[in-house]
């Protein structure tokens, strides 16, 4: 049996919920979050899956042929195992992986405790992002400068380019809780992301495809939300969940720390939610909106990060929500007479940052 965590659709065109996966030697068990709060199971026969590495989105996609519906899991293990399971399945019973019988008993047994750890891996995670809500300002700070220390990012800094970034946000007057610290490194990957407690890393070459001033205003509102709400430290919580539980339990930050620190390198391509990403964006876009600035930058982030990306890796930014028409679609309903006036001050600081 192996465990994973994955997004669920129910069906096609339904929104995917976070999920639990536990897989067995003839099935695959499913657990989720009701819109009601309340927990949901369901249990796929490996016989009625078909089971794809997408190497676009660098997910495991599992189709149960049946029902219709769709798991998606990252990375290629999932893929792998499963394949192996299904292989095992076809093969004669003396030759299978596990030929014996352990009886009706044993497999009702495995079957509730299997129930049981589904249930943990479940609950836990969604504790660990629930406890992460109450973790203070200060403590996210201390967290995020210890994670982006344990990445060796300084080494590569575009200072000069730094500096212009952070002028840039502060002439866009974002108030907030946090002290937002924005770095530029100097990296060939097309891409930015969020660190608990008010950092922002942008790489240079994602600021070479950006055109405009709206864009990048795009660009740092959406991070910023992911800092501000609190996306980045839910989430970690969230992925990392038993590794950090007990620490959050018993208040021992110090082991969070080395715990987050131990991640430090997966976290770079931390992914969010659909429902987490929809909302950097909507926010986002307020911060726009309330500055008259226009919202076309969102539009256009879209379509050069989209155009810049290999197919082999997605940026934070599209990687968990790359559906780029539809994500166009909702900024276009929301920003509908936009007033919009050009700022001078961004304006002058954007064509500093791109000589």
């Amino acid at each position: 049996m192996k465990s994973y965590f994955g997004s669920y659709f129910i069906s096609p065109a339904a929104e995917p919920v976070e999920s639990s996966v536990l897989v067995f030697d003839k099935k695959m068990s499913i657990g989720f979050r009701n819109p009601d709060g309340s927990n949901g199971i369901v249990h796929w026969p490996l016989n009625d899956v078909v089971v794809s590495y997408e190497l676009s989105t660098q997910r495991t996609k599992v189709r149960n042929t049946r029902l219709g519906s769709e798991l998606y899991m990252e990375g290629k293990e999932a893929a792998a195992f499963i394949k192996e399971m299904q292989d095992d399945l076809q093969r004669p019973w003396h030759k299978k992986n596990n030929s014996k019988d352990w009886g009706r008993n044993l497999l009702l047994l495995s079957g509730f405790l299997g129930g049981l750890v589904l249930l943990y891996f479940l609950i836990v995670p969604w504790l660990a992002e629930k406890m992460a809500s109450t973790v203070s300002v200060k403590t996210e700070r201390q967290l995020g400068d210890a994670v982006y220390d344990a990445m060796g990012l300084s080494a590569a800094e575009d200072t000069a380019a730094s500096f212009l970034l952070n002028e840039f946000f502060a002439t866009m007057e974002v108030p907030s809780a946090y002290s937002v610290r924005i770095t530029v490194v100097n990296d060939n990957v097309v891409n930015a992301f969020a660190v608990p407690g008010g950092r922002i890393v942008v790489y240079s070459a994602l600021l070479k495809q950006i055109q405009s001033y709206p864009e990048l205003a795009a660009l740092l509102s959406h991070e910023f939300t992911h800092v501000n709400s609190k996306h980045s430290t839910k989430s970690i919580f969230r992925r990392l969940g038993s590794k950090v539980f007990i620490g959050l339990l018993f208040g021992s930050f110090g082991s969070v720390t080395s715990v987050l620190i131990d991640h430090a390198d997966d976290l770079k391509s931390l992914t969010y939610s659909r429902k987490l990403e929809k909302e950097a964006d909507t926010e986002g876009l307020a911060i726009l909106l309330q500055r008259k600035i226009d919202p076309k930058g969102f539009e256009d982030l879209f379509h050069h990060l989209k155009e810049a990306a290999p197919s082999s890796a997605l940026p934070e930014f599209l990687g968990s929500h790359p559906d780029v028409e539809k994500r166009i679609s909702y900024i276009k309903e929301s920003s509908k007479n936009a007033t919009i006036v050009v700022d001078q001050r961004l304006q002058s600081i954007f064509e500093k940052i791109k000589q």
